[in-house]
């Protein structure tokens, strides 16, 4: 009898929810740590109408983007690749002007480092055809703070109506850092996670 009289007292009222919420949490599964990636950067193809006139006239394109690195970040990779059809053979016609209307230079900045007129933490310069390259570094190589990955490039793109006298620059420049994500099962759908980073 004390005992039903417990329970109903228990499980009505506000002690009854916090009762009802200590049961529900003691079935709640445990959250699973995974490790997932956060990638920025650009993958770009030039467009242009080559003026016979105007051969130096290539399209400029400039951007740069924020990474932010913190404790919980384990790896941080960059990947980069270009691609410049013909670059020998319009170097050799037109002369070595080509490497300052035709290029992809790629840089990393550690936090603070291009403000204060610094050397970049990473940098490339293409002005041929380069393979697709991957760089890592793991969190012992690295500072926390926000680092800054930024493009500069010219190029062409050539539209023919012979097909196999087109051709378009291109280059794909992407960073990727990983670090770990809380997912909780009863209230993430698959795939769904919070970065321990926000929950600290």
């Amino acid at each position: 009898m004390s005992t039903l009289l417990i329970t109903t007292i228990l499980l009505s009222g506000c002690l009854g929810l916090v009762a009802q919420r200590e049961i529900m949490e003691s079935w709640r599964e445990d959250p699973d740590v995974i490790y997932k990636e956060v990638t920025v950067g650009w993958s770009k193809t030039f467009e242009t109408n080559i003026d016979i006139q105007n051969i130096t006239a290539s399209v400029i394109y400039q951007n740069e983007t924020e990474l932010i690195l913190d404790d919980t970040v384990s790896t941080l990779e960059v990947q980069f690749r270009a691609q410049l059809p013909y670059s020998s053979i319009l170097e050799e016609a037109i002369g070595n002007d080509t490497n300052e209307v035709r290029y992809i230079e790629a840089r990393l900045w550690e936090p603070g480092a291009k403000a204060a007129g610094g050397n970049p933490f990473w940098e490339v310069r293409a002005t041929q055809d380069y393979p697709l390259e991957r760089i890592e570094w793991r969190s012992s190589e690295l500072i926390n703070g926000v680092w800054i990955l930024e493009v500069e490039a010219r190029g062409y793109g050539v539209t023919n109506p012979i097909e196999q006298l087109s051709f378009y620059d291109h280059f794909d420049l992407y960073a990727t850092i990983t670090k770990p994500c809380v997912r909780f099962a009863a209230s993430h759908d698959i795939g769904e996670c919070a970065f321990l980073s926000d929950l600290n």
